[in-house]
């Protein structure tokens, strides 16, 4: 439970992703009658910003739990 007490923010916008990736495949796209692909194209770069925060958010919170620590051991 420790775990997810550090890292919840980094759970958090992985979720948001999955959200956005899964949303953008059941929706679905389609062609209009005029021609146009009809698409729902705003969620793929959300996905992979939420991604990217994510990941920049454990590697953060997992530096900064290791500096933590180490200052610990030395006191």
């Amino acid at each position: 439970m420790k775990i997810l007490k550090t890292f919840w923010l980094s759970v958090v916008l992985l979720g948001i992703s999955l959200i956005c990736g899964v949303s953008y495949y059941l929706i679905g796209s389609s062609v209009d009658d005029d021609g146009f692909l009809v698409e729902p194209f705003g969620f793929i770069p959300l996905f992979w910003l939420f991604l990217l925060l994510a990941v920049v958010s454990f590697v953060v919170t997992r530096i900064r739990a290791g500096s933590r620590r180490n200052h610990d051991d030395s006191a």
